[in-house]
């Protein structure tokens, strides 16, 4: 007799709540959009206590439906089915219906905007847009009619010339070419009014000279030619004399001739004025370097014959280099912070109570690491040994038994830990092995030189009895022998 194979379903209810990875079920409730019913289903993804992590649809009546019409008709609530053409009769999205050759508009009074994304042009190529009306709004498009009569309202593009005035309001003239004018006015007296025309150039013949109009009073511009710096209303007409420069003098809120420096002092000597050179001079020790207007003053390469030396926090005097704020001192090397090389010749030697070393590795060419080094026996030593901080982990020497103690476990590579020269693993396999005894339908296999034991189960015959794997829990089982009448899933 053939095996039955019964999907889980469900007549009263949609989707399933639970599925295993592969799993399928049906619900045959009638089907509609909301409601989950007339689709078949499958669980997908990571099963996590016999659940797959998704239940997805894969068919069912309610989607078969859908497509039961005749192709290249448009259907309601039904798919869409392209005619042997790739065509449909006709076509709705939202409020617009493509019908024929036609794109028409199914709200009442609504329009129809074509708007290409970014830059995009709507582009008609060689084709005519016809029936356009006159416009109304700026943005509107034109017929050729409204065109031609505007285009006789306006100036020929080639050129031409006004009779009056062109009064262009706040609106500007843009152009790549020249704007010629005549701005010329005989004397000061005709310019027009500045507070009108502010902004506007001028040029005033008998003066020679250009203006402009800023807050309601004509200015004059300064000639590159001939025009000199005594011509500024803040700067005196003085003559100069050689070495002497611009100084603003305070008393006249002008700018007159004067003396670049009026008074340098020294730690020694005082002038009153420099003419010709200024010279500078280095003392006992330091150096001057003047180049790229710049002057340099340092201390001689060589220093020598200090008694002491102070630089900030640290004092340097005879052999000692000590701190004289009572704080940390840093010696950093080159890069600084926490890098660089600090090497000290000789033998070191640190006094004091605690010595910490905040580095990620310690590094010693010593063969013997000595702790408790000043004990004289077991008992003084007790309690000597390694902690590692943060992990509360400890190797520590207890003088009661003579022997290492650890507060952690302790991990060893296979074969790693030894007892009397035999690793501990060998040791353990050689006593399991002995010890394991095979009970019914159950094989035991040691293996001493790959250090394996092995447990098997029997397989199960007619004349056997062992074990044997199901992979559904609907099944039969008589002496051994398996069947499966029916694979049923259930219901849900």
């Amino acid at each position: 007799m053939a095996s039955v194979i019964k999907t889980k379903r469900s007549a009263s209810t949609g989707a399933p709540t639970a599925l295993a990875q592969g799993e399928m079920a049906y619900s045959f409730l009638g089907g509609t959009q909301s409601n989950g019913g007339d689709r078949l289903y499958v669980g997908t993804g990571t099963e996590t206590g016999g659940e797959a992590a998704n239940i997805d649809v894969i068919g069912g009546k309610y989607f078969s439906t859908m497509l039961d019409h005749v192709t290249g008709t448009l259907t309601a609530s039904s798919a869409l089915l392209v005619d042997a053409n790739s065509k449909i009769d006709n076509f709705n999205v939202d409020n617009l219906n493509f019908n024929g050759n036609s794109i028409i508009s199914t709200n009442t009074n609504g329009d129809i905007v074509i708007s290409p994304n970014g830059s995009g042009d709507v582009d008609v190529a060689s084709s005519k847009i016809i029936g356009v009306s006159s416009p109304t709004a700026n943005t509107d498009a034109a017929n050729k009619t409204y065109v031609d009569t505007q285009d006789a309202l306006k100036l020929s593009l080639s050129g031409g010339t006004m009779s009056g005035a062109i009064d262009m309001g706040s609106n500007n003239i843009t152009t790549t070419g020249k704007v010629l004018f005549a701005n010329v006015y005989s004397n000061e007296g005709d310019l027009p009014s500045a507070s009108t025309y502010h902004g506007m150039f001028a040029h005033v013949h008998a003066t020679g000279l250009a203006y402009f109009a800023h807050a309601g009073v004509w200015h004059k511009l300064i000639d590159r030619t001939s025009g000199v710096i005594a011509n500024l209303s803040n700067v005196s007409d003085s003559a100069f004399a050689d070495n002497q420069t611009l100084i603003f003098d305070a008393a006249q809120s002008k700018f007159r001739p004067g003396s670049l420096f009026q008074v340098i002092s020294a730690d020694a000597g005082t002038a009153d004025s420099v003419v010709g050179t200024l010279n500078f001079a280095g003392g006992t020790g330091l150096n001057t370097i003047v180049s790229d207007n710049r002057i340099t003053i340092h201390v001689d390469s060589n220093l020598s014959g200090l008694s002491r030396l102070d630089v900030d926090n640290l004092r340097l005097d005879g052999n000692t280099l000590s701190s004289t704020s009572g704080a940390e001192m840093f010696i950093d090397p080159n890069p600084t912070g926490d890098s660089g090389d600090l090497i000290i010749q000789g033998n070191l030697t640190v006094r004091g109570t605690t010595t910490t070393i905040n580095s990620s590795t310690v590094s010693l060419n010593d063969l013997n690491l000595v702790l408790a080094d000043s004990a004289a026996n077991a008992a003084a030593a007790d309690g000597a040994g390694i902690t590692i901080n943060g992990a509360a982990a400890t190797l520590t020497y207890g003088a009661s038994a003579d022997r290492w103690a650890f507060n952690k476990a302790l991990n060893v590579p296979s074969s790693g830990l030894f007892i009397n020269g035999v690793s501990i693993a060998e040791t353990i396999e050689d006593q399991v092995g002995s010890l394991a005894t095979a009970g019914e339908g159950i094989d035991i296999t040691y293996n001493d030189g790959a250090g394996t034991l092995t447990f098997a189960g029997e397989q199960s015959t007619k004349n056997n009895l062992g074990v044997a794997s199901f992979d559904s829990a609907h099944f039969g089982i008589s002496s051994g022998h398996i069947s499966l009448p029916s694979v049923d899933g259930g219901t849900y």
